[in-house]
């Protein structure tokens, strides 16, 4: 009679079992005395979310809204996985400027694992401990604004290219605006990062050789975020069965491109006319870097100047596109007898050209929240109860610059597009920052080292196109700013397609 029921009871137990492994962590916060949404069985506190109906930063903004004035962080949880949502820009300068030495690793370190994969460790995005600090410099020495500068020239050539191949292919169809500035960044990137000419704008229906590898990255960046937050409730299975997050065919590609492209360059014996690779030959010597670690800072630059550039020129496009007076002005601005547009300096700092893009970034950050890592115990102030928390080393700390960027209590009718709000006059871009409330690529000393290169190559892709051509919305695109569940970078939910007249067709 006993096996009649040791089965029904053994099944009990691990019910029983795996509803308490499940479930015990959830006092994590409230043992500390910090208030939050009660979470739920596998969902957290992203029930939406887990269900794949809506994107993260969705789900935050809901739970920021709810109790930003009453408190300056909140305890949420993804699954079982406890984080601290910070709801006062204040706490979020801290976190990511004053104290930073306490937060100088990102969550996005653990979302794949060095043994399984290298070259992505050779990042300073991943890099953990002091050696993002040597990859930062490594890298950030290529992307100076003079380096940056001599290839204006270049940029401005691939988007007359664009343009070309508008008109040649424009047969009154609808154009996808992401497919479109991704074609223009791929041209520029790998002239800029391997002196080499791909091009990118020969067929319509095709994509270069390194479009096509860059795209198999992104994919399996996506697959990969979503495997980590998938087993948020079980993360050993994560030592069991490791995801990478870039496939291992495009590190192989990659590193056979920087290679060759060395090896090239040394048998002519003349200077790289890439500005990554012939900086990266130059430090091969100087710090003993080998081609893994080259390639590591090859893909980090394309992926910065391929997708987060292609993704900002996209959406100010469609801003420009559903908003006509913002767009006409734009365009009467860059066709003034007093405007250089062939001048680096001018065409950098023409003031409503800026405008139009930052509004698209407070509307569009493409890093919409920010997951750092406590890597020392220190005590969080909660300046609107009075309260404080102790932090161990470990605990993560969520940052939405979505939450920031659309709060009425900082931005006057934050849904609205309108690239005014940021003019001098009234404070400029600069008024923002000092408040804590701009961050579409964070801030601090990890702040992305490559945004002087993704605006040069965003303001030259969209001076040229709103120059020649008229932009609208197509029927198929949507209205509103939903964005997309399945993006970690931000984007659009749907398709980003545009009608592109002529000037003279207005």
């Amino acid at each position: 009679m006993f096996q009649y029921f040791f089965i029904p009871l053994l099944l009990v137990f691990v019910w029983f079992a795996a509803f308490s492994y499940l479930k015990w962590n959830f006092k994590y916060w409230s043992k500390r005395k910090v208030f939050g949404p009660e979470p739920k069985i596998l969902q957290g506190t992203f029930p939406k979310t887990y269900d794949g109906q809506c994107n993260l930063v969705e789900e935050l903004h809901e739970i920021y809204k709810k109790f930003k004035d009453a408190h300056s962080y909140v305890g949420v949880f993804q699954a079982r996985s406890p984080k601290l949502f910070i709801l006062d820009p204040d706490v979020a300068m801290q976190i990511l400027k004053t104290k930073f030495t306490y937060f100088h690793d990102n969550e996005s370190s653990q979302w794949s694992s060095l043994n399984v994969e290298q070259l992505r460790f050779s990042s300073p995005f991943v890099s953990v401990g002091d050696v993002w600090k040597e990859k930062r410099a490594e890298l950030s020495q290529a992307l100076t604004i003079n380096k940056i500068r001599s290839h204006f020239n270049m940029m401005q050539a691939t988007a007359c290219k664009m343009t070309e191949y508008i008109n040649i292919h424009n047969y009154g169809t609808v154009w996808n605006a992401k497919d479109l500035a991704n074609r223009f960044t791929c041209d520029v990137m790998t002239k800029f990062i391997w002196g080499i000419e791909e091009n990118t704008f020969h067929d319509r229906e095709g994509r270069s050789q390194i479009h096509q590898m860059a795209d198999i990255m992104l994919n399996q960046a996506i697959r990969c975020v979503h495997y980590y937050g998938r087993t948020a409730a079980w993360p050993y299975l994560r030592k069991l069965w490791p995801v990478r997050f870039f496939p291992g065919l495009s590190d192989r590609f990659f590193q056979q491109l920087a290679s060759t492209t060395m090896r090239d360059c040394t048998l002519v014996n003349r200077p790289s006319e890439s500005i990554v690779i012939n900086h990266l030959m130059q430090l091969k010597e100087k710090k003993k870097l080998n081609d893994l670690q080259i390639a590591g800072h090859t893909t980090t630059v394309l992926i910065d100047g391929f997708e987060t550039a292609a993704l900002v020129m996209a959406h100010c496009l469609l801003m420009l596109a559903r908003h006509q007076r913002v767009q006409s002005k734009l365009r009467n601005i860059l066709e003034s007898k007093t405007v250089n547009i062939s001048s680096f300096d001018e065409l950098m700092a023409l003031p409503y050209l800026d405008q139009c893009i930052q509004e698209t970034l407070r509307l569009f950050p493409p890093l919409a929240t920010l997951f750092k890592i406590c890597t020392e115990y220190m005590s969080v102030d909660d300046c609107r109860n009075g309260s404080e928390v102790m932090l161990v080393p470990g605990d993560v700390v969520y940052i939405s610059a979505y939450s920031f960027h659309r709060d009425a209590a900082y931005y006057e009718k934050p849904d609205e597009y309108w690239p005014e709000r940021f003019d001098e006059e009234l404070g400029g871009i600069q008024k923002y920052r000092n408040m804590g409330v701009f961050l579409p690529f964070g801030d601090g000393p990890r702040m992305c080292p490559g945004i002087k290169l993704g605006m040069m190559e965003v303001k030259i892709g969209i001076t040229e196109m709103i120059r020649q051509f008229v932009v609208e919305p197509a029927a198929n695109t949507r209205i509103d700013n939903k964005v997309a569940a399945d993006s970690f970078l931000l984007r659009l939910d749907g398709e980003i397609n545009l009608r592109i007249k002529g000037i003279a067709e207005k």
